[in-house]
């Protein structure tokens, strides 16, 4: 029973999922720079400008026109999609105006959405 509803619960937090978008500016910032989502939802990033691309700190991922071959800073209008199912939050940036630790830089925070939309307090039968 426990597993069943476990189950049920993980597909529910997984047919909410949504999808935020993330900007690369041509001032050379991320817009928004910071941003929380659930765990299994999606960034939409998209160049409005300039050469740029995103890579994650922890080397997830890198993408411009896509996140294969494709993945150096490109001027051209690119769009990707990332999905994070890790929680915690990973650091990114453009690698032609950022690093680690300095420049065009942003973060996402992912949390657990299950924790969040309350089925902590469901009580599963013994």
């Amino acid at each position: 029973m426990r597993v069943l509803l476990l189950a049920c619960a993980l597909a529910a937090s997984n047919a909410q999922a949504r999808s935020f978008t993330v900007t690369a500016n041509a001032d050379m910032t991320f817009s928004p720079a910071q941003i929380e989502i659930y765990q299994g939802d999606s960034i939409h990033f998209v160049n409005n400008g300039g050469l740029h691309n995103v890579r994650a700190d922890d080397g997830s991922f890198t993408c411009a026109l896509d996140c294969n071959l494709h993945n150096a800073p490109s001027s051209q209008p690119w769009q990707v999609s990332v999905r994070f199912n890790r929680l915690g939050t990973i650091g990114y940036y453009c690698d032609q105006h950022g690093d680690l630790t300095s420049g065009m830089r942003g973060s996402v925070t992912v949390i657990d959405r299950i924790l969040v939309a309350g089925f902590e307090k469901v009580f599963l039968p013994e």
